[in-house]
């Protein structure tokens, strides 16, 4: 399984809710750390935009995924959000020195981007943005003003434009991890378009479809009136066996 691989799946089990032992994240947190970029292949044309320490590796020229798919165009969405992502897990799962490390110098890394620290919107900008906003809630959450500014871009200019159906989902998977106080009234002004997504049935394409419906759950069980939804699973629809629906 390779580095990519695992960081994905990791993800997918925790956003559903699963656990892990010392054990498991130990392993997960090895095999991550095994895959850390070499000085001789990280990218110089442009130190600032690109990832320093996971470098993602080539795939066919196709870009790779996020957690929730958004099916990015650009390297500066795909790349960064391969190193935010392990260095979230590394970070929740083996924190040292040396992890802390990588985190303050991307943070330094990301003061000197449009996209990270300009608020820009123009072109994928803007969804590299949301994933600097989810770097954010974990390795910067005491920098109010940053994270403000990142979720004041997604406020202003989500609406510009049409955009991939996974950008909103994946605004609302940011705010079930990012802390309450900061999570809670984005999640209230979000509210009714996360129950309408909710109520819908998706297809089954790849199975991880569910993925982007617990993510759903996970921010709105944080609002008092739906922490009953905590628990509460998608299913299979059974009159289609072609869609996963979600029971409010």
């Amino acid at each position: 399984m390779t580095a990519y691989e695992l960081m994905i799946k990791t993800n997918h089990h925790l956003i559903r809710g699963g656990n892990l032992n010392d054990a498991q994240k130990a392993k997960i947190a090895r095999k991550l750390r095994e895959n850390r970029a070499t000085d001789g292949k990280i990218r110089t044309f442009d130190p600032y935009a690109y990832p320093k320490f996971y470098i993602p590796p080539y795939n066919t020229g196709k870009k790779l995924q996020t957690i929730i798919p958004m099916s990015p165009k650009t390297n500066i969405v795909a790349d960064n959000a391969y190193e935010f992502e392990i260095l979230r897990l590394l970070h929740l799962f083996q924190p040292s020195g040396e992890v802390t490390h990588m985190i303050k110098e991307t943070k330094n890394r990301l003061k000197h981007t449009c996209f990270g620290y300009q608020s820009c919107h123009y072109a994928e900008c803007f969804e590299a943005g949301m994933m600097v906003l989810r770097f954010l809630s974990f390795a910067a959450p005491d920098d109010r003003d940053w994270v403000a500014k990142q979720i004041d871009m997604y406020n202003k200019h989500y609406t510009d434009r049409r955009r991939h159906n996974g950008v909103q989902k994946y605004y609302w998977l940011i705010l079930s991890d990012m802390p309450l106080e900061i999570a809670e009234p984005q999640i209230l002004m979000q509210k009714e378009e996360i129950l309408a997504q909710l109520a819908k049935k998706h297809l089954i394409k790849t199975g991880n479809e569910d993925v982007s419906l617990y993510a759903m759950r996970n921010a709105l069980s944080r609002l008092p009136e739906y922490a009953h939804l905590h628990d509460r699973k998608p299913h299979v629809c059974e009159n289609t066996g072609r869609h996963f629906v979600f029971s409010l």
